[in-house]
């Protein structure tokens, strides 16, 4: 029988984005993302539920933008 040596399941993906002089990595799990600077062991977790609602917020804010500038089009 085969043994599994190494997982190859988990994704981390170092950013292109510098905050305090350290690359941002990112942890994809499948309740969220797990936000740390690199060689930092603090960090930041997000789930996929603020993600979706955020995204939402984003959303409704640009569709209530247009609408205004469809209104004020109009008169």
């Amino acid at each position: 029988m085969t043994a599994l040596l190494e997982r190859k399941t988990k994704l981390t993906l170092e950013t292109p984005l510098i905050i305090q002089g350290r690359p941002m990595v990112v942890h994809v799990e499948a309740w969220g993302l797990r936000l740390r600077g690199k060689g930092c062991s603090h960090n930041l977790e997000i789930t996929w539920a603020q993600i979706h609602n955020r995204a939402a917020m984003i959303a409704a804010d640009k569709a209530r933008e247009a609408r205004k500038a469809r209104t004020k089009e109009k008169r």
